[in-house]
């Protein structure tokens, strides 16, 4: 029973190791960054069909995928496990896992990921008439401790004149009619009458808490 607990402590030593020296997920191939600030940093990501090194991610993250596609996601543990994504899929995750990546589809998994980098924040509330973000009923997609989801219908052109402010900092992704991603940051308590600076075919704003 000694040798037993002896070899498991052992062979967990590693593991752990693993998980504390392993490098950043972001950069790597495939992954273009697109947008960084003190509050986030921004990424366009493709799954190549290759083997990526184990990581960890150090940031809760969240974003949407814009192509469809497949990966084998393995843990420290030797766990492996296929798996397919569908476009327009929300992701979000917590810091702290590690694991390795392999694309495997013959089309890359394509996403934009949102590295939140500072903690959770409160929303400022401005002593004004200006209605706060969203006043124009987005659909909402995710909404947990960290981030809040919104996305906008096909063919939102984001002309509507009316002002809002925004609570929240937040990120704007939207997609031209080539699927192509674009990012904007916008800071709690900016007023505004549009957050999408061209016309669009898919909006996403992520509002971080």
């Amino acid at each position: 029973m000694r040798k037993i607990a002896l070899f498991l402590f052992i062979f967990a030593i590693p593991m752990a190791q693993a998980q504390v020296d392993a490098p950043p997920a972001y950069p790597r191939d495939g992954a273009i960054k697109m947008l960084e600030n003190e509050h986030v940093i921004v990424w366009d990501i493709s799954w190549l069909k290759q083997d990526y090194p184990i990581h960890r991610h150090r940031y809760d993250h969240t974003g949407v995928y814009y192509s469809p596609g497949d990966r084998i996601i393995t843990s420290t543990e030797g766990e492996a496990r296929e798996v397919h994504t569908e476009a327009w899929n929300i992701s979000f995750q917590l810091a702290g896992v590690t694991h390795t990546e392999s694309g495997i589809s013959d089309e890359p998994l394509r996403a934009v990921f949102i590295q939140i980098k500072r903690p959770v924040v409160g929303a400022i509330e401005l002593d004004s008439s200006t209605p706060q973000f969203p006043d124009d009923d987005p659909l909402d997609r995710r909404s947990n401790e960290r981030v809040r989801v919104w996305e906008y219908d096909e063919g939102f052109s984001g002309t509507d004149d009316a002002a809002h402010y925004h609570g929240h900092d937040a990120v704007v992704v939207w997609f031209d009619t080539d699927t192509q991603p674009n990012v904007h940051f916008i800071s709690r308590g900016a007023i505004h009458s549009s957050d999408i600076p061209t016309p669009a075919a898919g909006v996403f704003i992520f509002e971080l808490l």
